[in-house]
């Protein structure tokens, strides 16, 4: 049943559609609307809205899902996500990408949808199938769209990961960004002077996405390289730091950082403070089951090239000074990360939490990106106003953008019982009703659109955000089993 699903998933695995990269994917989505003849919109945020006529009476419905993906890889995987298609790697029961996340989060969506506006056989009312963009970095397409585009007062969001799991609810969030200013130091790069030039580098992590995998603990490796290097600051280590990377999207939990320093030691028992040794007992120290796999290794390196001087035409490398150096490692120690506060309503939800998801220096300065997530709108306000003071103690300046509302559960809502009913009928048990920490599109809709009855559902993926991103193929035919069960009952 589901084998054009999976066709239109290879097709669009073809294309880069990393977020902020997705006027290729959106053209394809208005391609395929003009191929089969069907009435379609297209915005200059490359939103996509297709509308099918119905062979029912009854009130029309929007199936809704986003086109962008999260672009993450092994380290030691060569890749280019503005320009390679995905490496689809497939079995009997699953579909991951090699070496890359898959985009199943959210193309598997964009797959049903389209297999659906194709299909001829399937009993539905009026379609309304929306194809929103960018939502991994803030939700900025679901924000763009012109909600006078759409007539329905029923919308079925497919971007949940957990089969047979009803979401009626989600935090609102927003992301924030710190800059730290520096005053770089230049050193010219023939000096040939790189004995005490080190790279550091964390890894081992399991990461995850901020929003699902907030609450299991798992550890930052950009919170973990600043407590490294402050350790070593602690263990009479004269640092300076050259350079400093970690993370590719706010709301991934990094898995990797690496950093690039001057280090030298100035005490008086260079026995007992061997890197080595030190490394041992700083992993010791923080090591934590969820991450069993942590690795920090600390090797001899040679100095980047930053820049070239104007005058010499030599080449130089930027450096950050003593008191940088220790404004930057401080910061970092002190920037607040993973769960803030649970909710007093619901047991075992998260309601507030941020994420230190992307860290890089650059000649200007220290940029650190935060998610920021929490399903009551003060708290949201409180948390940003933290991370405000934060920078301006460290002398830096906060901004936020990619703000969205909290979608907040309905007692009442016809719609819901019948997605609840379909799951039941092909599941053969009844769906959890479940809200999430995660964000989700409805809450904009709900927000546009007076009256809008919304549902979020869909299949089994695991490692959203990851290389090791799953997607259970099994799975993914019973749930779009259930929504043309749905569409047959509407």
């Amino acid at each position: 049943m589901i084998d054009r699903v999976l066709y239109y998933f290879e097709e669009l695995a073809k294309i880069p559609h990393g977020s902020g990269n997705t006027k290729a994917i959106s053209d394809f989505c208005v391609e395929f609307a003009k191929e089969h003849g069907f009435k379609y919109y297209q915005d200059e945020q490359n939103n996509v809205v297709i509308y099918k006529k119905g062979n029912k009476d009854t009130p029309p419905v929007i199936l809704q899902g986003h086109l962008d993906m999260v672009c993450e890889k092994e380290a030691s995987v060569e890749f280019d996500f503005e320009k390679d298609a995905l490496r689809l790697v497939r079995d009997d029961n699953t579909l991951k990408a090699a070496g890359t996340t898959l985009g199943g989060d959210d193309g598997i969506a964009v797959a049903m949808c389209l297999a659906i506006l194709e299909s001829n056989e399937i009993s539905h009312p009026d379609l309304e199938v929306v194809f929103t963009t960018d939502e991994e970095t803030g939700m900025f397409g679901a924000q763009a769209l012109d909600a006078d585009k759409l007539s329905s007062k029923r919308l079925l969001n497919i971007d949940s990961e957990v089969e047979n799991v009803l979401t009626v609810g989600c935090a609102g969030g927003a992301r924030a960004e710190i800059k730290l200013p520096v005053t770089p130091q230049f050193l010219p790069l023939d000096d040939e002077d790189d004995e005490d030039v080190y790279k550091v580098t964390v890894t081992g992590l399991i990461g995850g996405h901020s929003g699902v995998e907030i609450d299991k603990g798992r550890q930052n490796s950009n919170i973990i390289m600043g407590e490294f290097l402050n350790f070593l600051l602690c263990h009479d280590y004269n640092l300076r730091i050259v350079d400093i990377c970690g993370g590719k999207a706010d709301n991934v939990i990094p898995n990797e950082t690496t950093a690039t320093i001057f280090a030298s030691y100035a005490g008086y028992d260079e026995k007992e403070n061997e890197l080595e040794t030190l490394i041992d007992e700083f992993i010791d120290e923080i090591k934590l089951p969820t991450d069993p796999g942590l690795k920090i290794d600390m090797k001899p390196t040679n100095l980047p090239r930053s820049l070239e001087d104007e005058t010499t035409k030599e080449a130089l490398c930027s450096f950050l000074g003593s008191l940088d150096t220790e404004r930057v490692i401080n910061f970092l120690c002190e920037a607040p990360n993973g769960i803030m506060a649970m909710s007093k309503d619901i047991e075992g939800l998260v309601e507030t939490s941020l994420n230190l998801g992307q860290l890089y220096l650059t000649i200007n300065g220290l940029v650190a990106r935060f998610s920021v997530r929490s399903s009551v709108k003060r708290e949201k306000q409180v948390l940003l106003a933290r991370l405000d003071n934060l920078a301006a103690d460290f002398k830096g300046t906060m901004t936020s953008d990619g703000h969205y509302p909290a979608w907040e559960y309905v007692k009442v809502s016809p719609f819901r019982d019948k997605v609840y009913e379909a799951l039941k009928e092909v599941f053969i048990s009844a769906p959890k009703v479940e809200a999430i920490h995660a964000g989700l599109e409805c809450g904009i809709f709900c927000e546009k659109i007076e009256g809008l009855e919304a549902v979020s559902i869909g299949p089994n993926i695991f490692d959203i955000h990851t290389p090791r991103e799953t997607l259970d193929l099994k799975s993914t035919e019973k749930t779009y089993r259930a929504i043309i069960k749905l569409l047959e009952t509407l």
